[in-house]
Formats: C-alpha cells, structure tokens, sequence
C-alpha cells in the first residue's frame, strides 16, 4: 500500500471537496452505446407455495420445488430448494435460482414441480406449474423494446406470479414465483490487491489527527477535520486499516460498482452502505516516535450530533462459518454458542452495541443482584450479554424513549420548537421507512450474498429537539438507517455467481435467507412499534404496574393499578392491588402501599403530525413492600411500567413504556413523566410503507390477561389465563401467520414494473384485452380467496354474470373460509354497486388474489 502516487493518479472522491458527484449515465439502447452489448439474464426467485391438501399419511409435510428448464424437447434443471421441514402446506422457499441468460421470442419453458420430501421412501410428486420464460418476462417487454424511458441498465423486478400446481387434472394448490430482469455491461475487472486502493489527497484534511478509541471491535478510529467549508469538519472518520484489512476489499469493490452504470443491479442494496471516500495516509505521533498510518475515510455518523443515539443490529441468526474468511473451528463453535443463547436464535438479529442509551436503561445494573456493580470490566461484559439477549419490543422501547432525555420543551415553546414526543414519531416514521426500503432493497438483488456477522445500524439525535420550522426535514436527514461491518462478508455479483461451484450457491443461498429473514422481521418490529405507539386516535385504558427490578431472573411483581385515559384535577393517590385483587400491604405495618400520579391532556399546534398527548406523570410510590429477601436485604429495587391499551379498526393497540429503577427504594420518587401521543386523521403508517395494507399485520405484544379483562368486563371469568398452553399456542400461531403476511406483502413491493400479461393467442403472441362483442353476455370469474393468507383457495369455472352475482349473493361457500371477488375485463355491474367496493388504488399496481387487477372487487 505504497504512498508515492501523485494527485493526478488516485481516485479521488468527489464529495470531499463539497463537489456533486458525476452526473450518472443516461439510459441508452444499445446502438446508441455505440454497438455496446448489454448482457441481459433472466432471474427466477421461488417464493413459497400454498397446498390445498396434505400428501403425507401423517404428520406434517417437508415440501420442497424442483425448477426445470425445458427447450426443444431437452430438461435442464436449474434449481433445486431447500426443504421447508414441517411446513406442511404452506412452504416458504426464498430461493434464487441461477440466472439464465435471455432473448425475446425465446420459446422455452419453465417448469416448476412441487415435492414432499420422505426420509425413508422416494419423494411424493404434488404438482407440478408449467409457464414460458416469454410469459414470465412479459413485464419487461416495455423495458426491451424500448417503450418506456426507465433505465434498462441494472435490475428490474417483476411482480410475483401466481400459478397453479397441477396433478393430472387435479388443482393442487399454488406456486407463488418472481421474475427479475438483470442487464448490465460487459464485466469490468474486479478490485484486486492493494494496488487498486482508491487514495485520498492529505492535503484534504487538517494535519492534526485525534485518536479515538476502538468501538466495539479492535480497530481504532481517528477524528479527522475537512478544511473544506462546504463540508462539516467532522464529516468524515477514519478506521484503522492495519484491523480493517478484512473490510477494505468490500468496501473498494462498492466502490467501484456504484461507479458502473447499472451498479451490478445492486444499486438499492449498496445504497445503504455508508459512504466510503477511500484510503489515507497521515502521520501519527507515538510514544515512540512518529508513525505512518493508513486509515480507511468513511462516513461521520455522529456528524453534528450533540447526543447520538445508536443502535448496533448484528443480522442473521448464524453469524460463523468454519473456515469463510478464516474464521477457525474453535472461533465459530464459540460463536454458535452465543447466536443459540441470544435474540439471533429467537428473531434473527441481536444487539451488540448501544450508544447513548436512556437514564431508564442506564438504571438497570445487570450486576444489581449480584453486588458487584464496581467492577466495571465485569458490568461491561454483563451489559452486552443484556443487550444480546434483548428482543426487539424492548430495544425498539429504549431506542425511542425520550421521556427523561432530551430536556421537553415548555407548553409556551410549542409554536417554535418541536417536543420530544414529535422527535420521536418522526424517527420512527423514518425508521420504519428506511428498514422497509432495505428488506425491499435485498428482494431486487439479482444474486444472493453471503454477509455473515454485519450489522444493521439505526441512529439519531437524542440531544436536543429542533425548531419547528424545517424540524421534520431536520430530523430525517439526521436519523441513520445503514448497514456496514463486512469483516466477514463477500460482495456477490452476476459474474462471480455463474462461476461458482452448485455447491457453493446453494451456501450463498442459505445465508442470504438468515440474512434477509433477520432483515423482515426488524423490518416489522419497527413497523409494529411505530404502529402501537402513533397511530391510536383515543386511548381507554392505562395500567401501572410497579415491579422489583431483577437483573438475574424475571422482574418481581409487587402491585397493580388501572385507571381510564382522562385529565385529573390535580394528583391523586390510589392504592395498589395484588394480582387476586386484593391490597398491598407494605413490611412492618406500614400500611397499604399506594402510587401517586397525575394525567393532563397537551395540545400541538399545527400543522403537528400528532394531534397531541396525554401526559402521565408518575410521581412516587409509597410503603412497597420488601422484595430483595433473598439478598437479604429489607428494600426492593422498585420500577414501573406504564402501560395504554385501546382499540382501533386494526384490533388492540397495546403501548408499553417503563420509568427508571430506583435501587434500594421502599417509598420511590420518580418525578417522570410520560405521552400517550394521539394520532390524527392522517395514516403516517400506510404512508411509510408505501401503501401496505395493515389489517391483521401488527399484532400487540403479549400483556397479561388482567389487562385484557379491564378492556373487556364482560369476559372475566370466562377467558384462560395467558399462561395457557391453548392461548400460548394461539398467539405463536397469529405471530407466525403476521410475519408470513408481512414477507408476502414485501414481496408484492418489491414489483418495480407491472404485469400487463394477457393470455396468449393461437399464435403465440400475446393478445390484448378481449372486447365483449355487440349483443355477447359479459364472462366473470368467481373465486374464493384465504383471508389469513392472501392466497387464492379455491377457482370457480367461468360464469355468466347473472350467475356470478347469484352466487356472490349467496356469499362464500361454507367449506372455503374467506371473501367472494369478482374479476372481469369490464366495470363491476350497476347491480352490484350497493354491495361491492372497489380495491383501494393504492394496490392497483398487485393480483386480483395478490391485488393487482383494476378490474376486482371485494366484498364490503
């Protein structure tokens, strides 16, 4: 990594010097590149499958799909699944096939065949889904030929394709498929050795460079100052590269694709990669003398940030391979052992790091039970083992929680400042925004990648609120959705992948799904908590509920008490009661123990995103009863959770938030206050999410059931505790279908061109919409769609209209849950207008089973 060359001869990047970067290459037709061939492939993705009935004798099934590539008369297969183990009928595959090279006009088929995979007997045949590559290309026609002025460089993604499976002449069930169209430029030399290092001029930076420290790895990180003025002076920062020497080769490899036209059809992926500017040599001084150091220049997270707030999301829940990127046996056994015991195994990501974390979580010692808080090496392996073992409902809470920090502005400082409540819908909306473009973003890769152990990072400022005016803008440009660590990871591109071994794609394949299986589910953590916190437009209940904090064990209950949502005359003081519902009775006849609390009702002036906020105070509690006997001690660690309910048209909006522990307390001062924000008529969510519909998407996290009983008094007595195998088994199940709904509808957004496809005609081309002749009885198809899953169940045959709307009278059939929808070239008849709605048009663009037809209705 020689220091010698001249200005002239590196790569320089333009943002250093305040400069835009180059203009990107225009969209050009192939003779207008000057006879420049584009390399054009055709990537299939199987999705998942949905089976009308089981092919097992018992038990549950482990389908799996076989693609084959059928061309005059000859088979290729060309894919092979996973096995989905005990997915029974409704598999997910999430596989990537490799990519075919493509012509219009081709006449080949695709051949999807289903199997149920047996451990002792030859695999059972379900169905098989025969299409053309000309049908599963035909979104992209537009883009091929011209027609339309898209970029035809890089990736296209085609919506997802529903076909049916069948067995001899029986339906079987549905394939669910996607098509994405990659064309890029002939492949240009990849990065290779230090040499090729792209350098940053010396001249660019002041010469004092200040040493940082190491964050949470052991590469140390430098405090470089811009002298340009175009530019903060702390834009910038430097990493070690002496412990980077892993990273930098991914790093220069982004690099360079992002400077390609096309981007390698990565362009949305590396998008979230931080900024990276190159490689510079400065000289430091050291006890022993001046030293040459190399460091890598990125992007400044906390640039400007008077407190930054940071989360460190390690993805995927398996972070090792033996022997990828020379990681040892020993090293990855380790590793194994700790995504087992940690939130990577339960939800495929865990926390590694926590910047600026909130007073209520700097409160709770994870050596508190133990009596060791001094020893801070131990506190600090305590504290991570904490973190990567929090799920994500309660580091989504924490990362938001801005009751205590930073200071709220008064009731008069309303009309020019923003409060924190604001601050913190903000960063949440553009949170969710952001993690929902990644799992979008990680759908249109045309090849999977191998990124073991790197990180997703969320990020803002939690050290002061904004003014009003351009607060909102201020606070997005501010808030960090990015991913980096890639000390173990490999930039997979179209070229690199048609050379590796069957073998070896198979591997990136399995990686990439716990990879982007981590990716979804923060994905709709972020969505869900954003959901339950800013969208409720009148909250009913609030619940305090007062714990002695446990840092070995599950929290200790110690009282409860329920109030409605409404302004009080002042503060009021309420005893508590023990779950059987009886008082709390404080040690050494103390008498009963009570918690004291005030609720006001503030107002934001708009135009504000939220309409306002209740605000709990919660002051103190008094005469608690001992809880820490077992460390014989006579106090308890005392907290409070402060939990609001409601009910929406979505189902039960449950918002938790928790107040600081105060050690050894018996009679708690807290003097906290915390908003139960109110939402307007604005849907912030569906805006965020680009449409998503989000019925039964967002499910409440689990709260007990004495809640549930305050919500509805009619139900106590009747409903089993929540501690029940049958309700435990109840909500696992609702969680699982949420999650599948969620990927589903990701993969519907992540169409970039519509399907415009007809059914072919005789001779092979595809016809257009069919006009109803002058005096012909328009044709309608009934079918019956599976709420719970999105999916087509059942296809009627083709019906006149009168005896579809016989039929639809009748509603659905009683064997098939679900809703009756209609779809037909035509508008819906004037007959049924009183009884059928149109699909919303922000779904216009998805299936009539998958919401894309502009022609179907659903039953209102």
């Amino acid at each position: 990594m020689g220091c010698g060359e001249s200005r002239a001869q590196r790569h320089e990047h333009p943002k250093l010097l305040g400069q835009a970067e180059p203009p990107k290459a225009k969209p050009r037709s192939e003779s207008e590149e000057g006879g420049e061939k584009l390399e054009c492939f055709l990537v299939l993705k199987v999705l998942r499958a949905d089976l009308l009935r089981s092919f097992d004798a018992y038990g549950k099934m482990d389908p799996y799909t076989v693609v084959e590539l059928v061309e005059t008369g000859a088979r290729k297969e060309i894919a092979r699944t996973r096995i989905d183990w005990n997915a029974d009928k409704h598999p997910h595959f999430e596989h990537t096939c490799r990519g075919q090279p493509f012509k219009m006009g081709s006449s080949a088929q695709v051949e999807f065949q289903v199997m149920e995979g047996n451990v002792l007997a030859r695999p059972t045949f379900c169905g098989k889904a025969t299409t053309s590559l000309q049908r599963l290309a035909q979104p992209f026609v537009p883009l091929l030929e011209g027609q339309t002025p898209a970029p035809i460089v890089g990736t296209s993604t085609g919506p997802v394709i529903d076909l049916e499976l069948l067995l001899e002449q029986e339906v079987t069930g549905h394939i669910f498929v996607q098509a994405l169209l990659v064309q890029l430029p002939p492949a240009v030399r990849p990065v290779a050795g230090g040499e090729s290092l792209s350098r940053v001029d010396e001249e660019l930076f002041e010469d004092s460079v200040e040493r940082l420290g190491v964050s949470g790895g052991s590469a140390a990180f430098f405090k470089l100052r811009l002298k340009s003025q175009s530019r903060p002076m702390d834009y910038f920062i430097g990493k070690d590269l002496s412990h980077a020497e892993d990273e930098v080769n991914f790093y220069e490899e982004a690099l360079q694709l992002q400077r390609q036209r096309g981007a390698a059809g990565l362009g949305p992926l590396l998008g979230y990669t931080l900024e990276y500017a190159g490689v510079l040599t400065h000289t430091e001084e050291t006890n022993a003398g001046k030293k040459r150091t190399e460091l890598l220049v990125m992007r400044n997270l906390r640039c400007g940030a008077v407190k930054f707030r940071f989360l460190d999301i390690k993805i995927g829940q398996k972070t090792a391979q033996v022997g990828w990127q020379g990681k040892s046996r020993a090293a990855a056994l380790r590793q194994s052992l700790v995504d087992g015991i940690t939130n990577s195994s339960c939800e495929g990501f865990r926390l590694e790091g926590f910047d600026g974390r909130p007073p209520a979580l700097e409160s709770m010692d994870p050596l508190l039970d133990l009596g060791m808080s001094g020893n801070a090496k131990m506190a600090h392996k305590a504290l991570r083992v904490m973190l990567q073992r929090m799920p994500a409902v309660e580091m989504l809470l924490h990362w938001l929680d801005l009751h205590q920090e930073p200071l709220d502005v008064e009731d008069h400082e309303l009309p020019g400042r923003l409060c924190t409540t604001e601050l913190a819908e903000v960063v949440g909306h553009e949170a969710v925004r952001g993690l929902y473009g990644l799992a979008v973003a990680c759908r249109r890769s045309p090849v999977p990648q191998k990124w073991i152990g790197s990180s997703v990072g969320l990020g803002f400022d939690a050290g002061h609120v904004p003014k009003r005016e351009h607060g909102e803008e201020e606070v997005r440009k501010s808030t960090v959705v990015c991913i980096f660590d890639w000390g173990r990871s490999e930039l997979n591109t179209m070229q690199k992948h048609m050379q590796l071994s069957e073998k070896d794609q198979l591997d990136r394949i399995e990686f990439w799904r716990y990879y982007m299986g981590g990716i979804d589910r923060l994905a709709w953590e972020a969505a869900r908590a954003y959901h339950h916190r800013f969208s409720c437009r009148k909250w009913s209940l609030l619940t305090f509920k007062v714990c002695d904090f446990d840092s070995m064990s599950e929290n200790d209950f110690i009282g409860r008490l329920s109030v409605p949502v409404e302004e009080t005359s002042g503060e009021v003081c309420a005893e508590l009661s023990s779950k059987d519902r009886n008082h709390v009775v404080g040690d050494y006849w103390r008498g009963a123990a009570t918690l004291t609390y005030s609720i006001t009702w503030r107002a934001f002036p708009q135009p504000s995103r939220l309409k306002g906020a209740w605000r709990v105070h919660l002051i103190r509690a008094q005469h608690l009863p001992r809880q820490d006997k077992m460390q014989l001690r006579t106090t308890s660690d005392p907290m409070c959770e402060i939990t609001a309910c409601a009910e929406d048209e979505h189902g039960l909006l449950c918002l938790r938030q928790v107040s600081s522990v105060k050690v050894r307390h018996l009679d708690p001062e807290w003097g906290e206050t915390f908003d139960l924000p109110v939402a307007t008529e604005e849907r912030h969510l569906e805006d965020a999410l680009a449409g998503i519909s989000l019925e039964n998407l967002f499910l409440p996290e689990k709260i007990p059931q004495w809640i549930k009983d305050q919500l509805h008094p009619g139900m106590n007595g009747r409903s089993s505790s929540r501690w029940s195998w049958t309700e435990s088994h109840q909500e696992t199940e609702a969680l699982e279908k949420a999650l599948d709904t969620w990927k589903s509808r990701l993969d519907l957004a992540s169409a970039t061109v519509e399907d415009a496809f007809e059914d072919p005609s005789p001779d092979g081309e595809a016809a257009g919409p069919r006009e109803t002749e002058p005096g012909e009885e328009n044709k309608w198809t009934v079918r019956v769609i599976d709420t719970d899953r999105g999916s087509r169940a059942l296809e009627a045959a083709v019906l006149s209209e009168l005896d579809a709307r016989n039929l639809c009278q009748a509603g659905a059939p009683q064997e098939e849950p679900g809703l009756v929808a209609v779809c037909g070239d035509d508008q819906v008849p004037p007959e049924l207008s009183g009884r059928w709605v149109s699909i919303d048009r922000r779904s216009e663009h998805q299936s009539c089973w998958d919401f894309g037809c502009s022609a179907c209705v659903s039953l209102s």
